[in-house]
């Protein structure tokens, strides 16, 4: 029966649609199957499509269910990360629109997206709770990933000005599950996951999952991803008025990094992907994360719920890492220089005659000739602690008032982040440059580095208050409005060299409203405005440029219609949304060295998404999103450009067809469009080139056999074209910016035992 059991329930939660299901409307889809899949002893049963109509977002300030939640929400469940072989967080957001890849800063690492144009790198949430740190998030011991499109300051407290990711872990069930999956590839990747859950009594159960992978990086020499996990979770009282749960997961990784390749006459490098501008011997990308969350819910009665759920991060880092960037001299002296037209020292002001040499070779001007183009080794290494420690307490109230039906939520959050970094002597001026178009990945360094620059320590400190109603005025109208008031206080302390000392508070309030209208009871049309806020210590840092500055504030209009169709099967949603910033931080014209609230950030946009089933054997996911982004004061104070690493199109497909025999097929395409990185003022003098990162789109496809009730096969393969592309990028300024080339062709062979 265990064999049976489990088949199900992974087939109840891997139905797509709006959301995650709730555990009732879960069990119920389970129980409703359970006794005809028991009733049946052939190894290969059809495909039985279970409409789960009760889909609810996980967190407690939304109580509708998602059809009816004023607020595009994009949901990729577990089944769907399955089928398409992904094992990393960063991986499975292709399958959401309006999500374009980042590429780290002086040794930043781990998941970096931008949504909806905006930066989301301190916008991951964990079961609801921040979760800071910087490292690649698996996925074994994911249920599902909900983004959240759009500000939420209201929900999540600072940031999420694109919107957030919270990640709804898997979590100990009434029904035994003992699952393990062995994966082999062509990058030679070996990953072995396994997911086991016992029942220990009526209302009590134990789960773990376990993950251990190595994997090299087709197209990429050298890169290597090496990292294990083990995830248990206890859970005391399902189903009953009271439930504590309890949870931890403990990831480490043990990576060589990839740094890309540097940007060349506003342009990616001509180079091909296999150049690796990095030194293999000593880069490195460590980490280790544990983090342990507990929370009780609390049924008190017919109108009264309450839920506390607390946690503790400890997130160590260790990186070290080489890039590709160029010396700030840009011209020769005339019985040196190399080719006609070059510039020479001679033509400058005094300041910025600095001629080429060994150690600082020249930047390359339009014009340069590219073998003769050198580049330093950019070392930007760290490591570092973060710890953090949160509650978060909230009471639910479900009332009428007359014909108003009341959905009151109110809430406390208290946060504390305490960052501890030490950031280490850039080598770039003792290593030989390397030619663009030949790097010597073997070159002799000096060593790792280990003299100390930088010792920043950075303490945080959240206090939140929440109230957000949401009105049911009878069948076909509600009303959501909600407000949050955020101390957002922060200390900063630098205590080598020149010691500093910086301490930032900020009071806010964040509003939001929203109208929905049901013409049935299968759609929803929607008119929704939110607000976030983005403090200077929002990614734990303070500077002297910024310590005095308020938060960044912006908000969005959105607009928009969601259906489920089919009888159900077919959840379909548009959008249309309109967010502006109009005190992003910019530098100073007055004076560079500090910032100013002066920049205007814009992003118009339009959202479309189909995800499902078109029939009990054909299920899709799909989405497209149009992106109009403007940047005012990121060039030059009152110059228009455009937002870094914002594609104006973005599309995205998987479908899958189940056949009775147990065969399962599945193909699909991302497509993104051509980005721009940044703006170059110095390539050619008294001109700004926009650097771009050209469009392309990749294929994947799979093809699994159940065996029998035991085995099940699978084989992955995952940019079947061999495409060059490059996934993500960064850029400053002419001397210092690099991209990112995406794996080549790669095929994995996956074997899945249930017991």
């Amino acid at each position: 029966m265990a064999r049976v059991v489990s088949g199900v329930a992974r087939a109840a939660l891997g139905i797509s649609g709006f959301g995650v299901g709730s555990a009732a409307a879960v069990g119920a889809a389970w129980a409703d199957n359970l006794q005809e899949a028991a009733n049946s002893n052939a190894p290969h049963n059809p495909i039985e499509t279970v409409v789960v109509t009760q889909k609810r977002s996980s967190l407690d300030a939304l109580p509708e269910k998602i059809l009816n939640t004023p607020q595009s929400i994009n949901v990729v469940p577990a089944e769907v990360i399955r089928q398409q072989g992904l094992t990393r967080l960063s991986d499975a957001l292709k399958n959401v629109p309006g999500v374009t890849l980042n590429a780290g800063e002086g040794g930043t690492h781990g998941d970096l997206v931008n949504l909806r144009g905006f930066s989301a790198g301190d916008d991951y949430f964990l079961d609801g709770l921040r979760d800071t740190g910087l490292y690649d998030r698996d996925v074994f011991n994911v249920d599902s990933i909900e983004v959240y499109k759009g500000p939420a300051s209201t929900l999540f407290g600072r940031g999420s000005t694109g919107g957030v990711v919270n990640q709804v872990s898997k979590g100990a069930t009434l029904y035994p599950i003992d699952d393990a999956t062995m994966t082999l590839g062509t990058n030679a990747e070996l990953r072995g996951t396994a997911d086991w859950n016992t029942v220990l009594g009526e209302t009590s159960a134990l789960r773990v999952n376990l993950m251990g992978q190595r994997n090299n990086v087709a197209g990429r020499p050298f890169v290597r991803d090496q990292r294990w996990g083990i995830a248990p979770a206890y859970a005391w009282g399902l189903d009953t008025a009271t439930t504590v749960t309890l949870k931890f997961l403990h990831q480490q990784e043990d990576n060589i990094p990839d740094y890309g390749i540097p940007f060349v006459f506003g342009l990616p490098a001509p180079v091909k992907r296999d150049t690796f501008y990095g030194l293999p011997s000593d880069d490195r990308f460590k980490t280790e994360v544990d983090i342990f969350t507990g929370r009780v819910d609390h049924q008190i009665d017919d109108t009264f719920s309450i839920s506390d759920t607390a946690r503790y991060g400890h997130y160590w880092f260790d990186s070290r890492q080489t890039a590709a960037t160029y010396g700030t001299a840009n011209c020769f002296n005339a019985a040196t220089a190399p080719f006609a037209g070059a510039v020479l020292c001679s033509s400058l002001p005094a300041a910025q005659r600095i001629p080429v040499t060994a150690s600082n070779p020249y930047f390359p001007v339009l014009g340069t000739p590219l073998d003769q183009v050198f580049v330093l080794r950019d070392r930007p290494s760290s490591k570092g602690t973060v710890t953090t420690m949160m509650n978060e307490a909230d009471l639910t109230a479900t009332f009428s008032t007359g014909p108003l039906v009341h959905h009151l939520v109110t809430g406390v959050e208290v946060d504390r982040e305490d960052a501890d970094l030490l950031r280490f002597v850039n080598q770039s001026a003792q290593i030989v440059p390397t030619p663009l178009l030949a790097p010597d990945p073997f070159e002799a360094f000096p060593g790792h580095q280990t003299n100390v620059r930088q010792h920043p320590i950075t303490k945080t400190n959240t206090f939140g208050l929440l109230a957000m109603d949401t009105i049911d005025i009878g069948k076909q109208w509600n009303v959501v409005a909600g407000i949050r008031f955020d101390h957002f206080g922060a200390s900063f302390d630098q205590t080598l060299g020149t010691p500093s000392h910086f301490r930032h508070d900020d009071n806010i309030g964040s509003p939001r409203a929203a109208i929905t209208y049901k013409p049935t009871e299968n759609t929803a049309l929607y008119f929704s405005y939110g607000t976030s806020f983005n403090p200077s210590a929002e990614t734990l840092t303070l500077a002297a440029s910024n310590q005095d500055l308020g938060p960044e504030r912006d908000h969005t209009y959105e607009v928009g219609a969601k259906a489920q169709v089919l009888d159900g099967m077919l959840a379909l949603t548009v959008a249309a949304f309109n967010t502006v910033m109009t005190n992003a931080r910019i530098s100073d014209p007055t004076n560079p060295a500090l910032q100013t609230l002066a920049g205007t950030l814009r992003v118009n946009g339009i959202e479309v998404g189909a995800t499902g089933r078109l029939t009990e054997n054909w299920e899709i996911t799909a989405g497209y999103t149009y992106l109009a982004p403007l940047a005012k004061g990121l060039v030059a104070p009152g110059v228009a450009g455009p937002i870094p690493n914002t594609t104006n199109n973005q599309g995205n497909i998987w479908t899958t067809y189940d056949f009775d025999s147990g065969l399962q097929v599945g193909t699909g395409l991302n497509y993104v469009g051509r980005r721009y990185a940044g703006t170059d003022t110095g390539t050619i003098p008294g001109t700004t080139l926009v650097p771009k990162v050209p469009a392309y789109v990749t294929w994947d496809a799979m093809v699994g056999y159940r065996i029998n009730d035991l085995w099940q096969v699978q084989l992955n393969g995952s940019n079947l074209t061999d495409e060059y592309y490059l996934a993500n990028s960064y850029f400053t300024r002419p001397n210092e910016n690099h991209t990112v080339p995406g794996p080549g062709r790669t095929l994995l062979l996956s074997v899945a035992l249930t017991y």
